[in-house]
């Protein structure tokens, strides 16, 4: 009986508990193929509203400087993200235009502690099949204290 009383007390506490989507997501990007284990640290900000998901990524180049891209999908029922580059954002501070689009493949898996987002990215071309078409995986982390 206590047990019960004292999990209907902790119900509310443990829902609000639940992590969200929405926010910093930090990790890794591979560039130079799928298999690759030459890395890049990624950044992402996430909103979502519904089904629509809208952020922005941060990818930091070797020399230092950060690729920010504005990004635009949606989330499916078995929390599976689809997200599109849609612009690039560049400013006085950021002139570095990318070589290509992506577009992403991410599977997202909420957790108390460590949630995470876990996919992949590919060059947006109208050449698919291409031997030479630009991929890799991604692997981030919901970030407790929001950076970005």
């Amino acid at each position: 009986m206590k047990a019960l009383l004292l999990s209907l007390l902790l119900l509310p506490t443990l829902s609000f508990a639940q992590t969200s989507l929405d926010g910093l997501w930090e990790g890794t990007m591979t560039v130079g193929g799928i298999y690759s284990n030459e890395a890049l640290p990624m950044q992402l900000y996430i909103t979502t509203e519904g089904s629509t998901v809208t952020g922005r990524s941060y990818v930091t180049l070797p020399d230092g400087e950060v690729l920010r891209m504005d990004l635009s999908g949606r989330i499916y029922g078995d929390r599976s993200i689809s997200l599109v580059e849609i612009s690039f954002v560049g400013d006085a501070a950021n002139e570095i235009m990318p070589e290509f689009s992506r577009q992403y493949q991410i599977v997202y898996k909420p957790d108390l502690w460590n949630s995470e987002l876990r996919g992949y990215w590919q060059e947006v071309t109208d050449l698919t099949f291409n031997t030479l078409r630009r991929r890799g995986r991604m692997v981030l982390r919901k970030q407790k204290n929001e950076r970005a």
